[in-house]
């Protein structure tokens, strides 16, 4: 027997038609989940989230059974962290109010976080048994491999709500959202951060009552607040494949001016041309300042976590951005000097407009490059967490 206890934490809005049995099962499961896990104690924890009906008086009819309101609704993931902070478990875990869960479940969610010696164990509910819609089932695939493909952290089922972990990752997770996005977040942040996550498929039946999920907008919400946190962690595994896209259609869109300049070491003057060129500057500068903007971003959220930033960290990579973005400027006035003093002297242009093009871009492109090595140079005094006693 350990000294542990586990408190799990039942979010209920408007559930009178399930929390009863939902309730019973828990009950009757705990000596088995004693038993098994070897845990000195369970806590039921019911947190009504402002219901309507007679939800918070079901669940205050159970002996052993913590209930918490909200005075008005303020959503799944509020409720959650309400339950959280009340509960005095070392062991957190949560699972959902409308009897489509087995509390047995705690029992293969506690020997896979031990087994794998995991900070995250994770129900997964996308199986042949499994009693999930269909859209949702698609739903959560697309999600798990949005999170997995973009953080290198494989999962399967980003928006269970059945979950065990310990107390001591709660405050590595925060700020999760109040709302039903709670549980991708959770799953989002927890891979971006690191932390050791085990799924183990757990029964999953059809809901008693209505669903509060609204499949299209609490879809959209799951997807932005994924990528939101993804994007907070990694910065440039979205910003990077988006300037080499526009860097690769610049190359392509321009393969047909550098052949015909190469072969006749001049571009014809068609209407079209100054329009398609310009499209190449914008896609070139396009390209620049996402690869640029998506270094320094990721650099600042890798300070800010405190993880090494590797390329990033390189002098050369500050030096070089510094010297080539002076060298690209220079050369792009230089370029355009004869045009600069026709301009000042008699206010008319008579070089070709090729020149003007051309010393912008490389203008544009320097002053952007000087500007991301010199901003390298400055965050680099910038305190870490290490050195503030942060957390790793």
């Amino acid at each position: 027997m350990t000294d542990k206890t586990l408190s799990i934490v039942l979010p209920a809005y408007n559930e009178e038609e399930a929390i009863a049995d939902t309730l019973k099962q828990c009950l009757a499961a705990e000596p088995a989940i004693l038993r098994e896990t070897g845990l000195s104690a369970v806590e039921l924890v019911v947190v009504d989230d402002g219901s309507r009906d007679r939800t918070r008086e079901i669940a205050g009819g159970f002996e052993r059974v913590r209930v918490i309101s909200h005075p008005v609704n303020r959503g799944y993931g509020a409720a959650l962290m309400t339950g959280f902070s009340a509960s005095r478990g070392e062991l957190l875990a949560f699972m959902d109010a409308d009897a489509t869960i087995d509390p047995l479940c705690m029992i293969t969610l506690h020997r896979a976080l031990v087994r794998e010696n995991a900070e995250l164990a994770i129900g997964g509910r996308l199986h042949a048994g499994s009693q999930m819609p269909a859209v949702r089932v698609l739903g959560n695939r697309f999600y798990a491999a949005v999170i997995s493909r973009l953080t290198g952290v494989p999962v399967t089922d980003t928006a269970s709500g059945v979950r065990l972990f310990s107390r001591r990752l709660l405050p590595r997770l925060i700020p999760l959202p109040d709302g039903l996005h709670f549980t991708p977040a959770m799953t989002a942040r927890a891979a971006c951060m690191g932390a050791r996550i085990v799924e183990t498929p757990i029964p999953y039946a059809e809901r008693v009552g209505q669903s509060k999920l609204n499949v299209l907008a609490d879809g959209l919400r799951f997807l932005r607040v994924i990528l939101g946190i993804i994007f907070a962690y990694y910065p440039l595994r979205i910003f990077g494949p988006a300037g080499l896209a526009f860097a690769g259609v610049a190359i392509a869109y321009g393969v047909g001016p550098a052949a015909e300049y190469l072969s006749l070491r001049r571009l014809s003057e068609p209407d079209d041309m100054i329009y398609r060129l310009l499209t190449i500057v914008t896609l070139a500068v396009c390209s620049l300042i996402c690869l640029t903007f998506g270094g320094l971003a990721q650099k600042l959220s890798d300070l800010a976590v405190g993880r090494k930033s590797g390329f990033w960290d390189r002098p050369r990579v500050r030096d070089y951005s510094i010297v080539l973005g002076v060298a690209l400027v220079l050369a792009g006035v230089l370029l355009n000097t004869r045009t600069i003093i026709e301009y000042v002297t008699s206010r008319q242009i008579h070089q070709h407009w090729i020149y003007v093009l051309t010393g912008s871009l490389a203008v544009i492109s320097g002053t952007v490059l000087g500007a991301f090595g010199v901003t390298l140079d400055l965050v680099r005094h910038l305190p870490t967490p290490r050195a503030e006693g942060g957390e790793r």
